[in-house]
């Protein structure tokens, strides 16, 4: 007889590697998680109470994350989260202020007229501003491309576009125009 798909298999995994987390110090992220002191609520270590309190995933795409990521596994402090939230609360995120806001580096790098999340943080350690920062001096080797009126360094373009600057490279090599690349 062909095994039936099991109900709430996302849910039961995430259950799962969260119990191994915690609880089981041969798991490889132990240190991290119970190594560290951080533990489930009672109540969750019945996985019925688990999905009771938390109710399924909205999508394939959640994940199993936690508000306060030193904080233990328990109801006010879980939900089901996409990857990029969580991966923004990790410890290890460097952060940013920019634009009155703190962000981690990566996002900063990722935003319309900012340099990579390095030279972000080498801007931040140097104590150079972070707003404005200025493009001739951050790309002065790169190609610069004048497209609406606007010139920008290949780098630049690429990250509008939502481009690798290779691809974009490639492609201006081959003679396409800013519009078709």
């Amino acid at each position: 007889m062909p095994r039936q798909p099991t109900l709430y298999k996302r849910e039961r995994n995430a259950w799962r590697v969260m119990k191994r987390r915690c609880l089981e110090p041969r798991f490889k992220d132990f240190h991290r998680y119970g190594g560290a002191g951080i533990s489930i609520s009672p109540r969750w270590l019945d996985f019925s109470h688990f999905l009771a309190d938390l109710g399924p995933a909205p999508t394939q795409a959640h994940w199993l994350g936690r508000l306060d990521v030193l904080g233990n596994y328990e109801l006010g402090n879980c939900r089901w989260t996409t990857q990029p939230e969580q991966e923004r609360r990790r410890v290890y995120c460097r952060r940013v202020a920019l634009r009155g806001q703190t962000v981690t580096a990566a996002e900063a790098g990722r935003l319309p007229g900012q340099p990579t999340r390095n030279s972000v943080l080498r801007r931040q350690a140097s104590g150079l501003p972070l707003e404005n920062p200025p493009a001739a001096k951050l790309y002065r080797a790169s190609l610069w491309l004048t497209h609406q009126g606007e010139t920008l360094p290949l780098p630049e373009w690429a990250r509008r576009i939502g481009l690798p600057n290779s691809v974009l490279w490639a492609r201006i090599k081959r003679g396409w125009s800013m519009e078709k690349a």
